[in-house]
């Protein structure tokens, strides 16, 4: 179990690592989705096409992740890679195993298509408040685990 406490941000290979970062990051992360959530209930209002839900999920899912992509192109051999409980929240985020960007675009889909689904069958605010508060306890499920389970 040591092993698993001192891994680095590269080294990450079990989604229980991310269960590992500081609750900067869960927060940030909660926030993302929160955000991706109203703003698809806005555009859900707002746009009817065919089109408009695969183009809007492509495009949360680049904007999230071009940035990555942009600062890893920049990283080299001497990059430090800090363990991932002492991680930055804005100056590490590109340093993760890449598969993490995978999982992370996955959630963010689901979150979209669930939202975009809802709000196609009920587009109100309690329709909002209810999506927005199990998004809430689903994303920030890591830290409510370190921070009210076993220690």
């Amino acid at each position: 179990m040591s092993g698993h406490l001192s891994k680095r941000l590269n080294e990450m290979d079990d989604l229980r690592d991310m269960g590992r970062f500081p609750l900067t990051v869960h927060a940030g992360a909660t926030a993302n989705v929160l955000l991706t959530i109203l703003l698809t209930y806005l555009l859900r209002g707002r746009s009817e096409g065919p089109l408009t839900l695969p183009m809007w999920a492509g495009g949360v899912i680049c904007a999230n992740v071009l940035p990555v992509a942009l600062l890893r192109s920049r990283t080299g051999e001497n990059t430090n890679y800090p363990e991932i409980s002492e991680m930055g929240f804005f100056g590490d985020q590109h340093k993760f195993a890449s598969w993490v960007y995978a999982v992370a675009s996955a959630n963010m889909l689901v979150w979209i298509v669930l939202s975009w689904s809802l709000f196609s069958h009920r587009r109100d605010r309690g329709a909002l408040a209810g999506m927005l508060i199990i998004a809430f306890l689903c994303t920030f499920f890591p830290a409510w685990i370190r921070l009210f389970g076993r220690r």
